[in-house]
């Protein structure tokens, strides 16, 4: 994650780091140093603030996007209504990430990066299945090694309707179970 205000910085790191479903979260303030970590650490995802890079958002994320491809990038802002981000966002980003969204907001805008995020073996996504987004969401904290139970308490359904929908994802995906699914899907 790159964010140069400290406050936004370490408010960050915590909400993620509470998070389940997040491995790790690694924490820069510079642009030089966010880049040098996504080439080691090759993250899925990078929260970078984009308040100070003006008009040249695509610019600014460049050198990110070249040192680690198959990292999907959320744009964070300082600014409540950010004119530089109205629309069309630079390929493979997402977001704002603004202060007036809510904490639950911000942590759905990491879970879809995530979700949405390139594959890992450079490949495109033409001819993979369409899964919805409550299937995406299954297979996301299928990943993590959830139980079906934990999946359900953390998506605020039940166990079978969890059972349901990775059924669904096991179908589309033509795998045999949650191993294969994650397996292929990492």
């Amino acid at each position: 994650m790159l964010e140069r205000h400290p406050a936004a910085r370490i408010g960050f790191g915590l909400l993620l780091r509470s998070q389940p479903w997040i491995n790790r979260c690694l924490l820069s303030s510079e642009r030089e140093e966010a880049v040098a970590i996504a080439r080691r650490a090759k993250p899925d995802v990078a929260i970078v603030d984009v308040t100070d890079a003006g008009p040249f958002v695509s610019a600014y994320i460049a050198p990110l996007q070249q040192a680690h491809p198959a990292m999907s990038l959320v744009l964070s802002t300082r600014e409540r209504a950010p004119a530089t981000l109205k629309a069309p966002l630079p390929a493979g980003a997402v977001g704002p990430i603004t202060p007036s969204l809510s904490v639950e907001e911000v942590v759905r805008a990491v879970r879809l990066a995530l979700m949405e995020a390139p594959p890992h073996d450079g490949s495109t996504r033409a001819g993979k299945p369409e899964l919805s987004t409550r299937e995406r969401e299954v297979l996301l904290l299928l990943r993590t090694g959830a139980t079906n139970r934990e999946i359900a308490e953390t998506l605020h359904v039940s166990a079978e309707t969890v059972k349901k929908h990775a059924a669904a994802v096991y179908r589309k995906l033509g795998v045999r179970n949650r191993t294969e699914a994650a397996q292929l899907t990492s």
